[in-house]
């Protein structure tokens, strides 16, 4: 009897963590998403229910459906673009050059700086009247670029943030692709040398396939993080030039603590879940096809 408790018992702290700082505020806020919750709510604790009406509001504005198109696009590009760098990394990093190693250090910079210090070097970085960009464009002979405001249009400034985004996410695909490589058994190579194949065979028949598990992986985890992006927008743009620039996690930040409508808030941050879910969903079931018919 007591074995069969111990596990449970030892396994406790972490499980306690996990419910408390995961599945309670998920519930939390499943639970606001239908009630009318403002800032009297949050200090009395009471408020009303009113079942779907967040939702009906949320879903019959248009405005939530342009910010859901801006943030399947801006999160589908950075996810693509970043595990294309990170896996172009990863391959010139597994060729082990000289100074491979120094490369290996040096791109890891950008992963370790913070978001909020990274979005306020590149704000400056793309400033129309003293930023480097325009500088060296307008030094090229790009004469269109002197003076250019990158963050008053969105499309500029969405650019601008997806260039961001990839420089700071490709580093950590490009490291967990080179450990992939570097477990992948050499004979496997060799014995397709004397085949004949040459680097692109060995590329795409032997390392891609054997990955495959380690890139839904992290096509699951880029796809998480880039889909949240809030610090680099509300930091580089504040979600502007009027509201062109918002996300559904700064959409929902801007419902919670400037308009103080916590349910809406609530409402969109669950939304922005779903969206999530079916994207991992969807990976999900690849893989499980893709071992069914290995099988």
């Amino acid at each position: 009897m007591r074995n069969k408790w111990l596990p449970w018992l030892l396994l406790s702290p972490a499980l306690f963590l996990i419910v408390s700082l995961t599945v309670y505020p998920l519930l939390n806020t499943f639970f606001i998403s239908f009630r009318e919750y403002n800032m009297y709510s949050l200090v009395t604790g009471m408020s009303e229910w009113i079942g779907f009406e967040h939702y009906k509001q949320v879903l019959s504005d248009p405005f939530f459906w342009t910010v859901l198109r801006n943030t399947v696009m801006l999160g589908f590009a950075c996810v693509c673009a970043t595990m294309l760098v990170g896996l172009l990394v990863a391959l010139l990093l597994n060729t082990n050059f000289k100074g491979s190693k120094l490369l290996g250090i040096v791109i890891l910079i950008p992963w370790v700086f913070p978001s909020i210090a990274g979005g306020i070097v590149w704000r400056w970085m793309f400033n129309d009247q003293y930023g480097v960009v325009n500088y060296g464009l307008t030094r090229l002979g790009l004469d269109m670029f002197d003076g250019f405001a990158w963050f008053n249009q969105p499309f500029t400034a969405f650019f601008v943030i997806f260039l961001m985004v990839v420089w700071q996410s490709f580093p950590f695909i490009a490291v967990s692709l080179l450990a992939g490589f570097q477990s992948i058994s050499s004979s496997l190579y060799e014995a397709a040398e004397i085949d004949g194949a040459n680097s692109w065979v060995k590329l795409t028949h032997i390392t891609l396939p054997l990955l495959k598990p380690l890139l839904l992986i992290l096509f699951i985890l880029s796809t998480i993080w880039n889909f949240k992006i809030f610090d680099q927008i509300y930091v580089m743009t504040e979600g502007g030039p009027a509201r062109g620039t918002y996300v559904l996690s700064l959409y929902s930040w801007s419902e919670a603590f400037n308009v103080l409508n916590f349910g809406k808030a609530s409402a969109i941050a669950m939304l922005m879940f779903l969206v999530l879910m079916a994207f991992i969903i969807s990976y999900i079931r690849l893989f499980r096809e893709d071992k069914e018919v290995r099988a």
